[in-house]
């Protein structure tokens, strides 16, 4: 009985210590004080964004981002199923054509945005009539000067050193080089994935049709093999031979 009081009681225990740790979490997602929509919880200003689209042939369909003033906007895309090549283009709030790709299976598209704004990455399915194109998408964007506000918050609690900032900026840097590297192993991943998943298709049909054209073949030849060596039956004669 008292071991069963003593199971009761950590258990209530626990569970009140996981209570008080989410309620202590519940204001976690800030970044410099503030909440944020528009960001990827690794700790790092900006925002980034991955996902597979289908595009019906003839149509186009636009997807917008907002950017801040100094921040840095960048677009990856590839064609993974259908038509293996679409327009792209990228359009500023007014909608004027910064950046136009045509007929392209990949690409990318980088600027630093001059002002607050919202751009539209556009894809364009112009060279399919009927069938749809399934496109990989990968955008990010990220604001370098937020890194002073970020550094000043790092001096108040003794921790920044002289060049701490500059020391940041390649950090930043390198990170989005490797994102912008690790985006494109993906597009080939899942490429490679949606290949390999077709020739596996195409592979299991043809050995079942092969699989029954030979159970048929073999029907036929034992079916002949024993219409040849058929005999018809002889009714023997009782008279003997003659001397």
């Amino acid at each position: 009985m008292r071991n069963w009081f003593a199971i009761l009681r950590e258990s209530l225990l626990l569970e009140l210590l996981l209570f008080l740790c989410h309620v202590s979490n519940l204001d976690c997602e800030k970044i410099l004080g503030q909440e944020n929509e528009e960001f990827d919880f690794d700790g790092l200003p900006g925002a980034q964004h991955e996902f597979k689209v289908h595009i019906p042939g003839s149509t186009e369909d636009c997807f917008f981002q907002p950017a801040v003033k100094g921040a840095r906007f960048h677009v990856n895309f590839e064609v993974l199923k259908g038509e293996q090549f679409i327009d792209f283009y990228i359009r500023d709030p007014q909608w004027q054509v910064l950046e136009y790709q045509n007929y392209k299976s990949s690409g990318q598209y980088s600027v630093e945005s001059p002002e607050d704004a919202t751009y539209a990455v556009c894809l364009h399915n112009a060279f399919s009539r009927l069938g749809s194109t399934l496109v990989y998408v990968y955008i990010v964007t990220f604001v370098m000067h937020e890194w002073v506000q970020f550094q000043q918050e790092l001096t108040d609690v003794n921790i920044l050193a002289a060049n701490f900032s500059q020391t940041l900026t390649g950090v930043q840097e390198m990170v989005s080089e490797m994102r912008s590297s690790q985006a494109k192993a993906r597009f080939h991943v899942i490429k490679d994935w949606y290949l390999v998943e077709g020739n596996n298709t195409y592979v299991q049909n043809w050995s079942l049709v092969q699989c029954i054209l030979i159970a048929a073949a073999a029907i036929i030849q034992v079916y002949s093999v024993r219409r040849l060596f058929r005999s018809s039956n002889v009714t023997p004669t009782t008279a003997k031979p003659r001397a």
